[in-house]
């Protein structure tokens, strides 16, 4: 597997700086933060459309650039694949001619097959449809598949479920997933929304202003309190790995590490793990398991960190996963919190949101 590395500099004309270093070793390497910190200038420099004003990116053994010694290797030979918000597909030409286009740009090692990338993607039924006739969901699928039969030793994708709703969010999603289980390919990740990033990615670059702010897998990354994804909203998102999801009677049930959820309807019959997503204000803590509530989750767990924001807490609770509960400064004086205080969390299942 390639190991991207990035350190470069570049001013533009506006005043505005990127300065930024970073490795990129695992499978999903998230770039995340919102409009204009940067994230997809430092894409145009990795894919060659930007020569940065002073350093170097080297992917796996191979300069793309590096400024003192005057490299700068064009597009075309970087064996970089790219999958745009927008699409970028040729509108005069089929599906099967816009994955064809890929093919003519292959880079070197053992090619991708045609026929797989058809199957994995489900495209076999659209191959003689043109862009102007699918729907976004289906556009993007064209896209990657364009992308992967180029060959790539590196895959960008910028903001590639921006332009979706939630639903179909979901389902390409899915299909990133697939690919980059299938094919194995590094992959740089640009978003601003934590739930994807948190679900995609196994390491988080958080960028404001052209520089890092966080590093580190997504709880290290965004569950720092200076990322945008905290400053700019009402905090952390909650977004738990639900294995095992099953239909019990009339009442859906997972299992949240070694706890059992009760989980609102979930469509279909699932076979791969679920995730579910939910405020940190719909959380309610206390120092004992209560009963006779109508709320139906109970988790037992241990504080594991306390940061102040914005006039409250959020407290993080250490469930096998890390879950976050919003509360007041009177809360914590009142319960005592610290960390090691061992807690239950309570959340109703309408809080929930099966996201995946």
């Amino acid at each position: 597997m390639s190991r991207l590395d990035f350190n470069c500099r570049h001013r533009f004309s506006s005043g505005f700086e990127i300065d930024l270093a970073f490795e990129a070793t695992g499978l999903v390497t998230a770039l995340f933060g919102p409009s204009g910190s940067g994230k997809t200038s430092v894409l145009g420099m990795i894919a060659g459309w930007l020569t940065p004003q002073f350093g170097r990116i080297r992917l796996g053994s191979r300069w793309l650039d590096d400024s003192p010694a005057g490299i700068h290797l064009p597009t075309e030979r970087r064996q970089v694949g790219m999958v745009f918000q927008d699409h970028w597909l040729f509108p005069h030409m089929s599906v099967e001619a816009n994955l064809g286009y890929g093919q003519r740009r292959r880079g070197s090692g053992p090619p991708i097959r045609f026929e797989r990338v058809v199957e994995v993607l489900e495209l076999g039924d659209r191959l003689s449809r043109y862009p102007g006739s699918l729907s976004g969901g289906e556009r993007q699928r064209v896209a990657l598949g364009r992308a992967l039969l180029s060959n790539p030793e590196l895959l960008l994708m910028d903001e590639p479920l921006a332009a979706l709703d939630e639903a179909l969010k979901l389902r390409i999603l899915a299909y990133l997933e697939r690919v980059v289980t299938e094919w194995n390919i590094p992959t740089l990740f640009v978003s601003h929304g934590q739930a994807e990033v948190r679900r995609f990615a196994q390491r988080v670059v958080v960028m404001e202003r052209g520089r890092a702010v966080a590093e580190g897998t997504p709880e290290e990354a965004l569950g720092q309190p200076t990322p945008l994804g905290w400053t700019h909203s009402a905090g952390p998102v909650n977004l738990l790995r639900i294995d095992g999801a099953r239909l019990r009677g009339d009442q859906w049930v997972g299992r949240l590490g070694g706890q059992e959820m009760k989980l609102p309807a979930v469509h279909g019959s699932p076979s791969h793990p679920l995730f579910v997503q939910f405020r940190p204000s719909d959380v309610t803590l206390s120092l004992e398991d209560v009963r006779g509530l109508s709320t139906r989750n109970h988790f037992r767990g241990v504080v594991s960190r306390m940061l102040e924001l914005a006039g409250g807490f959020f407290v993080a609770v250490d469930v096998g996963q890390t879950l976050w509960a919003e509360v007041t400064p009177a809360a914590v004086r009142d319960l005592g919190l610290k960390s090691g205080s061992k807690v239950t969390c309570l959340i109703k299942t309408r809080s929930l949101e099966v996201v995946g």
